[in-house]
């Protein structure tokens, strides 16, 4: 009797972790500018969609009230799918993205293995999130030092963009001591009814790898800082940043020791 009473609590428990959920975030671009991801988990599937309309707010205001939208020819949703995999170091992420954004043409469908993030959890520093407990965690990623408060309530390790690694589902995410790059749930949804393909293939796009990616996006910066330096009158001089814009500052392979 007793192997029956926990058999069923077995089943019943993992049935809880199977539920399909949609969590809508407020990504904070920049700090004008913000727009919306759509994260969907089921079972161990997950994929994000991020919003194809930008929204901007005006500077000359002092209510902060979005004013005014951008949609483009050149404006497109991007796409981030990942497999929950929880005992492995590191996670296969697959998205699109473009080089030359000004392009509407300039399209990709890019592999990325990413590193387990190490996380730092501070389990006594706690707070609520649209009713659920969640825990701050702390890491650096790419470059970037992060800030997170996760849900353990909700027991996926997922979250917006490429971020996963905690034991629990991310509800607010930020780079430190920035007014942008930021992630913080508005509202999520448990069994959502929405019929969603959770891995479309895109397949119209040049597939390709994350370093070859980079290194593209690399090489246009440096064609772009050519070109201005070129515009210059004679015995002009500027200084200007090749280092990379975003999140993802520096990569791992990049850390790789040469042989």
């Amino acid at each position: 009797m007793k192997n029956i009473i926990f058999l069923s609590l077995v089943l019943i428990s993992g049935l809880g972790f199977s539920q399909k959920i949609h969590v809508k975030y407020l990504n904070v671009r920049s700090e004008i500018a913000t727009l919306y991801e759509d994260l969907y988990i089921d079972n161990n599937k997950v994929m994000s969609r991020q919003d194809s309309l930008i929204q901007f707010r005006n500077q000359n205001t002092s209510s902060g009230t979005i004013t005014a939208f951008k949609p483009s020819k050149t404006t497109r949703a991007f796409y981030y799918m990942s497999t929950i995999n929880k005992d492995q170091n590191t996670r296969d992420f697959f998205f699109t993205g473009t080089v030359n954004g000004n392009d509407p043409n300039d399209n990709y469908f890019i592999h990325d293995n990413v590193l387990k993030p190490v996380w730092t959890i501070e389990k006594s520093n706690r707070k609520k999130i649209l009713g659920y407990e969640c825990f701050k965690a702390t890491t650096n990623f790419r470059g970037s030092n992060i800030t997170a408060y996760f849900a353990k309530d909700l027991p996926y390790s997922a979250g917006p963009f490429k971020f996963y690694g905690l034991p629990g589902l991310i509800l607010d995410i930020r780079v430190d001591n920035k007014a942008y790059n930021i992630w913080k749930v508005e509202n999520i949804e448990i069994d959502y009814k929405e019929n969603i393909n959770l891995t479309p293939s895109f397949k119209q796009y040049p597939k390709i790898e994350m370093n070859k990616f980079i290194e593209l996006k690399d090489q246009l910066l440096l064609r772009n800082n050519k070109e201005i330096i070129e515009t210059l009158p004679p015995g002009a001089k500027i200084q200007y940043s090749t280092n990379r814009l975003g999140i993802e500052k520096n990569f791992e392979w990049e850390n790789k020791p040469t042989e």
